[in-house]
């Protein structure tokens, strides 16, 4: 991967990059998130992995894993978890609670000029699909998604040691309990690198100016569309998206927007 590199202000010092941190949603499959931070590991530093679970016990469980798994081979990384107060997503209502939290913790892992990766593997379709717009929305480095060409045997290794995964949840010391059974879940946590592919999702970064854009148009009851310096083919967009109604001159926020607004754009 090419990496642009700030030119060196001077002679003889080298430029360092931004530090690079890792969002990952979680679904009943640790390895996944393993698996992906191992692929980073081999070519660039991580500083930080934050994962995104529901309050599901078995999603809680799995990134508590997950989190022992990376403490244990990587004890300098910053690992932390974030459980969302919900079991699961059934609604429109939950979903934007699940962006909210990815949008601040997409804020987060940005301060001070950090760069982002963002790990797909894990979790529910709505994830997936939601944190695709917030990377754009966020200038997110680049999206991942990890596949298993045999995900059989792969499925097949992590039943036999799903007995472990609430065994360690429970323990005092999930890092301890991992190394004393290390060979047993070294094989499943960190397999072969020839063992599954990780794959680059496309991400188009939006300007920063759309993104103040729309915080300027959403974040207000209506707006006189005459004041907003953008054309009319970007307003009738935010009116089929259902973000807003047109009236006259008047650019009206319906509901949809102002959830929007309230839950993603003013985190951003």
């Amino acid at each position: 991967m090419v990496v642009d590199r700030p030119d060196k202000s001077f002679k003889g010092v080298e430029p360092t990059l931004p530090v690079l941190r890792c969002l990952a949603t979680m679904g009943t499959s640790p390895p996944v998130v393993s698996e992906f931070v191992d692929y980073v590991m081999r070519t660039e530093r991580l500083d930080g992995v934050e994962i995104l679970a529901t309050s599901e016990q078995a999603v809680v469980e799995s990134a508590v894993f997950a989190e022992a798994a990376l403490r244990y081979r990587y004890p300098s990384l910053r690992v932390s978890t974030t459980v969302l107060g919900f079991s699961d997503i059934l609604d429109e209502s939950g979903n934007l609670k699940f962006m909210e939290a990815a949008a601040k913790a997409l804020a987060r892992l940005r301060r001070n000029g950090g760069r982002v990766y963002v790990c797909l593997a894990g979790g529910r379709k709505e994830m997936v699909a939601s944190l695709v717009l917030l990377a754009q929305l966020t200038d997110v480095e680049a999206l991942y998604h990890v596949v298993a060409p045999d995900i059989k045997s792969i499925n097949i290794m992590l039943e036999k040691i799903r007995s472990h995964i609430s065994s360690l949840a429970r323990s005092s010391n999930p890092v301890e309990y991992y190394r004393q059974n290390k060979d047993v879940l070294d094989p499943v946590m960190y397999p072969p690198a020839q063992s599954y592919n990780v794959v680059r999702v496309p991400v188009l970064p939006y300007p920063s100016a759309f993104l103040n854009l729309l915080k300027q148009t959403l974040s207000r009851e209506y707006v006189d569309g005459r004041q907003l310096k953008v054309d009319e083919a970007f307003l009738k967009r935010l009116r089929r998206a259902g973000l807003v109604r047109i009236v006259r001159n008047r650019v009206v926020v319906t509901d949809e927007g102002r959830l929007f607004y309230t839950h993603v754009l003013k985190h951003l």
